[in-house]
């Protein structure tokens, strides 16, 4: 007795829907969220302590006003992402796209208050 192998028996082929595209942008938007503050950070934090120095203003109220923007937007916008892309909502990739607008913001106030 022989068995025969099918090639779509050993190799299934997954068939990819439109909702499990947008799941995965919405994974790679949040990881890249993550990195980006991760690396982009301290720079954002030693351009307004430079800038502070250089105009002669305190740098303090810059500083704690990028600091907690940055970190509420990841951490909420991100774990809100996260959270429903896990879940296999459709508006999982909104709540990514509203951290990283809302970091730019913050670093953007930040930087006026210099």
């Amino acid at each position: 007795m022989s068995t025969e192998w099918d090639d779509e028996e050993l190799e299934p082929q997954r068939e990819w829907t439109p909702a499990d595209r947008w799941r995965l942008a919405t994974w790679v938007l949040v990881f890249a969220n993550i990195l980006g503050v991760l690396l982009l950070a301290p720079i954002g934090d030693g351009s307004l302590v430079q800038a502070a120095q250089a105009s002669g203003a305190d740098e303090g109220p810059a500083r704690l006003t990028f600091w907690v923007a940055l970190l509420a937007c990841t951490l909420v916008g991100n774990g809100i992402g996260a959270a429903a892309a896990a879940t296999k909502q459709r508006w999982a990739i909104l709540a990514p796209i509203a951290a990283a607008v809302g970091s730019w913001t913050g670093f953007l106030v930040a930087s006026s208050l210099v």
